[in-house]
């Protein structure tokens, strides 16, 4: 239940780094968004990328992981 605990953590500090980016990068684009939409949208892939976007990616899977942790550790608590 420990270790389901911990990497549910982990997974949601990933999802909110990955989340608190894009809204950064989107607060950065917003007067190009208005301008020009398809550059807005290539310039936010470009600079979401690398890191981020691997961090939400790894940190969905890990809260999948978590919560099936969690979901079959609880029979045995009670």
């Amino acid at each position: 239940m420990t270790i389901g605990l911990i990497i549910l953590a982990i997974a949601l500090i990933l999802i909110a780094y990955a989340y608190l980016s894009y809204k950064k990068e989107a607060r950065n684009l917003f007067l190009l968004k208005q301008e020009d939409l398809v550059s807005y949208y290539i310039d936010l892939v470009d600079n979401l990328l690398p890191v981020p976007f691997w961090s939400a990616l790894i940190g969905i899977a890990l809260l999948v992981v978590a919560i099936i942790i969690i979901l079959v550790s609880l029979p045995f608590i009670f």
